[in-house]
């Protein structure tokens, strides 16, 4: 009897030791857009946006293992409004298509090594249909020769009716950044069917910073907004819009 119970404990020692490597990850992952804010494994981000809007979510991944990592990402949809377009780009220069679920290029990262260091943050793209609805979208951030070794989060967009209610009560519509690509002005659309006092226009550089932010009035009807973009470099830009729980991102690209 004392060996069958000592035969058990070390069984159950073995499993719980299984169970701790299977979830254990090497990364730590961070919400850029979201003040650097550090993402749980196996988490949810709640976002909302307006019918036919754009929102870039960028995230940072640092390696935190004594070891180089080679680490790919795949992208899940679970569930995808009806309209809507899921997509992700590994750095600006690296975009697919919604076809392409896993990342064609490997992403290499040394002990205590980030990706946006690289330019490779992971820019994870909603484009809403033409109604607003819930999306569900699950990625995986995987070394490619551990299968263990594995972080995974989901983001949500429009998850309540009471969010989705909101976000179509502020804007009927939002305009892509133009001209893009912007070398002195660039200016924004929004047809708005009720005044709104208060609303928010951050610019957010590919590495996450904010380079400039301001706040606007609109009236009801079209709205141009100028973006200012005389002081910036060139590069790659997010323009995000903020009023109460909506939130547009705009991605446009400064060429001088």
């Amino acid at each position: 009897m004392n060996n069958m119970k000592r035969l058990l404990l070390i069984a159950s020692t073995l499993f719980m030791g299984s169970f701790q490597m299977m979830a254990q990850s090497s990364l730590a992952v961070t919400d850029v857009n979201n003040g650097m804010a550090s993402v749980v494994d196996n988490s949810n981000i709640s976002y909302t946006i307006a019918a036919l809007g754009h929102l870039t979510s960028e995230i940072d991944a640092k390696n935190t293992s004594a070891s180089t990592k080679y680490y790919k990402l795949k992208r899940f949809d679970d569930v995808l409004n009806s309209g809507a377009s899921a997509y992700f780009c590994v750095g600006g220069a690296n975009c697919y298509p919604p076809t392409v679920f896993t990342s064609p290029i490997t992403m290499t990262l040394t002990p205590n090594q980030t990706l946006s260091s690289q330019s490779l943050s992971l820019l994870l793209d909603l484009e809403e249909g033409t109604t607003s609805g819930y999306s569900s979208i699950r990625y995986q951030i995987y070394n490619i020769n551990d299968v263990n070794d594995v972080f995974t989060f989901t983001l949500k967009y429009n998850e309540t009716a009471t969010s989705v209610k909101e976000t179509a009560s502020l804007f009927s519509s939002v305009s892509s950044i133009y001209p893009n690509p912007s070398v002195s002005k660039a200016h924004i659309n929004i047809t708005s069917i009720e005044a709104i006092e208060n609303v928010t226009l951050s610019v957010t550089n590919s590495l996450g910073s904010v380079v400039s932010t301001k706040q606007i009035d609109l009236t009801v009807g079209k709205n141009t907004i100028g973006i200012d973009s005389e002081a910036l470099s060139s590069g790659i830009y997010f323009a995000t819009i903020t009023s109460n729980n909506t939130k547009i991102v705009k991605k446009f690209t400064v060429n001088k």
